[in-house]
C-alpha cells in the first residue's frame, strides 16, 4: 500500500536526503572557504568558477553571466561572471534565491588561518563560513534534495549568485 504524499511525509523524505548529503555540504563549504575572495581587491573569478565546478558537479546547469569590462573598476570588483541556476518544476511562480561569495579582506584576530577551513565542535571557521558561502551551499544543496524527492512542485527556483557585495552590489 502506498502512503500519499503529505506535508510530514515530504518533510520526512527531505530531511533525510540532507542527512545523507551532510558529508558534501561540508567538503563544498570548505573548498569554498579555502578559495579567497576578497574584495577588495575584488577578484572572484576563481570563488566562481570553484562554485560552479561544485553546481555541475551536483548536477546543476549553471549559467555564467558576464559582467562587463567597464563595471569592473567603477563596481570596485575585479572580475567574476555571476551565476544563475534554474530548476523548473512546471507552470507557477519563480522564486530566486540570491547569495554572495565576496568577503572582507580577514584582518586581525582570527584564532584560525582565515582559509583553512577548520572544523571545531560542529562548526566551521574560516572567511565566508558563516556568510555568505554557507547560504551557497545550503541553497543548491536545498534545491537539489527537492529534485531528488521528486516533489510536485510548481513554478521556478533559481540560484542567483554574485560576487560584488562587499562593495556595494552594483554589478550583481
Amino acid at each position: 500500500m502506498s502512503v500519499p504524499a503529505s506535508p510530514s511525509t515530504d518533510t520526512a523524505r527531505l530531511a533525510g536526503i540532507v542527512d545523507r548529503n551532510h558529508e558534501t555540504a561540508i567538503d563544498f563549504l570548505s573548498e569554498l572557504v579555502r578559495t579567497p575572495s576578497d574584495a577588495p581587491p575584488g577578484d572572484c573569478t576563481a570563488i566562481a568558477e570553484v562554485t560552479a565546478g561544485w553546481l555541475e558537479t551536483l548536477g546543476f546547469e549553471v549559467e555564467r553571466v558576464p559582467v562587463p569590462e567597464a563595471a569592473f573598476g567603477v563596481a570596485g570588483v575585479a572580475a567574476a561572471p555571476n551565476l544563475i541556476v534554474r530548476a523548473e518544476f512546471g507552470p507557477g511562480p519563480t522564486i530566486a534565491l540570491a547569495s554572495h561569495g565576496d568577503v572582507p579582506p580577514p584582518g586581525h584576530g582570527w584564532s584560525v588561518e582565515p582559509y583553512a577551513a577548520v572544523v571545531r565542535d560542529g562548526r566551521m571557521h574560516g572567511r565566508g563560513a558563516a556568510v555568505a558561502k554557507s547560504d551557497i551551499v545550503a541553497y543548491a544543496l536545498a534545491l537539489r534534495a527537492i529534485r531528488q524527492a521528486g516533489l510536485s512542485l510548481g513554478g521556478t527556483i533559481e540560484l542567483h549568485l554574485t560576487w560584488d557585495e562587499e562593495s556595494g552590489g552594483d554589478v550583481g
